[in-house]
């Protein structure tokens, strides 16, 4: 029976206003009322698209040719005004800036319920529950404007949240969020479906991260729907996820890898908890003895160099509204290293990466910021891009270009290079990006992959010595991201030194060389991967967890002698290398 779900699509195909090609493609999808479903698919796959629609957003703001039909709790969307929609559906989109209406987070939060003409008491409550559930209490006072990403994230939802709507349908809502965080926002979800019984639907790229909160997984690519099932279906599907660009949590690609070698015949483990269980009893039953494991990358990692090329001293920063960001750093970067910003939401992270481009200055006279003995204080901007390029974390805060090329030379005609080095250059980067065959488009008409890429560009065009990138993974399938490290990898090993700032932590595991924790304000712990990540206890109170797979480990090495591992490739090699004089067939 219909009455029984809250949303219909029926054979529902949309092209967008000016493009030739359909976004989605005959979806047909029920959903109960709830039901807790998760859509998954790579960056351009429709997702996106997909919320839009049931939001009702599409075709009421958004246009374009919608064809089937659309029903929300009863409604076709195509008959009601995008406010009678709204009445039933609330919908967080994946630009948090786009949700800010107020001054304040209290305002911004209580401003749906207020408009829905609420009694004080009733909002004052939705409002404090909102933002206890998002964690950000305590920043009810500041601007909105003035929050970290992951923050304006976290209010994007409590704003929602305060509206207690019959469906929330969520954009990737929490790819700005700390691992913790995210937890915490998914434990309010699913706390939210179990009190009130509500509707969520959400989208993302990661399996891992939405294990326990989806009683159902859908799966698309190329705007169709490929997969439909529960977790433990959909998971044993391995090559259609990775046809669809899905990233498998990392137990599950570890156990899949020794499926392919036989030693493991039972279906693939959802959690780190099951994996454990699976291998436990091998170690035990089989009496494994793991040799000594001395892994390659850090004997590498110590810089060459004896003068850092950033060196930062008695750093500190306090913003107008109060808010003391930065504490007193000291740190020294040297040339070729590979660098991972860590920690919290709100733990200066962003605030001392643009203190070393020179975007932010310090607010005590003392502070000392040398880049390449350039004295990032007092220099000019136009002095301070040669030295440093900086990636903002939402590409569009720096693409105002109407052509993709346009937008990648800007740079280099401020500077005034002269037009053939301009053009080589210019082609170099649109090669370099793969975004050749895009160089005469809008670039945000684009997908946020290659408006990221865009971004990345219009730095690496200018060939700065020190490239920093804030959040390189933010709204980005598994592909699109590794993409992006790659690339940047392949800068390092030129010379290039990098700074990334991201909550990935297995990309920071495969690439960076050191790791910086930072936590309020000031620098917890600074080392390689392996001994950063091999401070569990630390990292927690950061808001930060290791990979899955290094956190397996860990777990394992309560049961023998396996050492801290940091990526799936690592941890298969090795388990091979020392099962090999065991039986093979495990079970």
């Amino acid at each position: 029976m219909n009455e029984d779900y809250s949303i219909i699509l029926e054979d529902v195909t949309f092209t967008y206003e000016g493009s030739k090609k359909p976004t989605i493609k005959n979806v047909n999808l029920k959903i109960k009322r709830g039901e807790i479903v998760s859509i998954l698919g790579k960056t351009g796959a429709g997702k996106s698209t997909l919320i839009y629609i049931i939001g009702g957003i599409i075709p009421n703001y958004i246009h374009g040719d919608l064809s089937g039909d659309v029903i929300i709790e009863g409604l076709n969307t195509r008959e009601y005004s995008l406010y009678e929609i709204a009445q039933h559906v609330g919908v967080v989109m994946d630009d948090p800036e786009a949700h800010i209406v107020s001054s304040t987070v209290w305002e911004d939060v209580a401003f749906g319920p207020c408009n829905l003409g609420l009694p004080r008491d009733e909002v004052y409550e939705r409002m404090m529950f909102a933002l206890e559930a998002t964690r950000l209490t305590e920043l009810k006072e500041r601007n909105p404007y003035n929050l970290s990403g992951g923050e304006k994230q976290s209010l994007a939802i409590a704003g929602i949240l305060a509206m207690r709507p019959k469906i929330l349908a969520l954009d990737e809502p929490t790819s700005m969020l700390d691992p913790l965080g995210r937890r915490r926002v998914y434990e309010v979800l699913k706390d939210l479906n179990r009190k009130f019984g509500i509707t969520i639907i959400l989208s993302g790229h990661d399996i891992e991260v939405i294990v326990g909160l989806a009683d159902r997984i859908v799966v698309m690519n190329e705007g169709e729907l490929i997969l439909d099932g529960p977790l433990s279906k959909v998971l044993q599907e391995t090559e259609s996820l990775k046809k669809a660009g899905v990233r498998l949590p990392e137990v599950t690609r570890l156990m899949a890898l020794l499926k392919e070698k036989g030693v493991w015949k039972g279906s693939l483990p959802m959690t780190l908890e099951e994996a454990y269980n699976y291998l436990a009893k091998v170690f035990t039953r089989k009496k494994v003895l793991f040799k000594p494991y001395q892994p390659e990358k850090e004997k590498l990692v110590k810089p060459t160099a004896t003068e850092p090329i950033i060196k930062i001293r008695r750093l500190r920063h306090t913003y107008p509204n109060g808010v003391e960001a930065l504490k007193g750093i000291d740190l020294d970067i040297y040339p070729g290293e590979y660098v991972a910003f860590i920690g919290q939401n709100g733990s200066g992270k962003t605030t001392l990466a643009r203190h070393i481009a020179g975007l932010l200055k310090p607010t005590n006279k003392e502070a000392e910021i040398l880049v390449a003995s350039l004295d990032i204080r007092k220099a000019r901007m136009r002095e301070i891009v040669r030295k440093v390029g900086y990636v903002f974390q939402i590409p569009e805060h720096q693409i105002f270009h109407s052509i993709t090329r346009e937008e990648i030379e800007f740079g280099l005609k401020n500077l005034e290079f002269p037009k053939n080095e301009i053009d080589r250059k210019v082609n170099e980067i649109l090669k370099m990006l793969g975004l050749e065959e895009f160089k005469e488009e809008w670039p945000l008409s684009l997908d946020r992959g290659k408006r990221f890429r865009i971004a990345l560009g219009s730095i690496l065009a200018i060939d700065p010595e020190v490239i920093i990138v804030d959040e390189p993974t933010t709204g980005q399938d598994w592909r699109e991201s590794l993409y992006i490290c790659k690339i940047l990898k392949k800068l390092n090993q030129r010379g290039k030194t990098v700074v990334i700032i991201t909550h990935e932590m297995d990309l920071v595991a495969a690439f960076a060389t050191r790791v910086i924790v930072l936590c309020k304000g000031r620098i917890l712990l600074d080392g390689t991967p392996r001994e950063v990540f091999s401070k569990p206890e630390i990292l927690e109170k950061t808001w930060v967890q290791p990979p899955q797979i290094t956190r397996l480990s860990q777990k394992l090495s309560k049961l023998c002698a396996i050492p801290t591992m940091l990526t799936v490739d690592e941890m298969y090699d090795y388990l091979v290398e020392n099962l090999k004089e065991v039986e093979m067939t495990w079970f």
